[in-house]
């Protein structure tokens, strides 16, 4: 079934008063019936879907080991 705008008249779809402007699914059958009062409404293609961890920029740590990298002072507490 397709979504179908209604469109120039309300319709009683389903048991219920549709009125102008609203959105409806229709079989081929009855759209064709309603052909002057709806139109198909052209469904947009989902969005794509990103991966978070893809986007994620590894980041380089900069580790030191014990005593390197010291500006002079004493190491090991000595």
């Amino acid at each position: 079934m397709a979504k179908y705008k209604i469109k120039n008249t309300n319709i009683l779809h389903d048991g219920k008063i549709r009125k102008e402007g609203s959105v409806v699914e229709l079989t081929d059958e009855q759209a064709k019936k309603l052909e002057g009062f709806v139109e198909l409404v052209k469904e947009k293609a989902p969005a794509k879907q990103t991966n978070e961890k893809t986007k994620t920029e590894t980041k380089k740590l900069d580790v030191k080991t014990e005593g390197e990298g010291q500006d002079g002072g004493e190491s090991n507490g000595k």
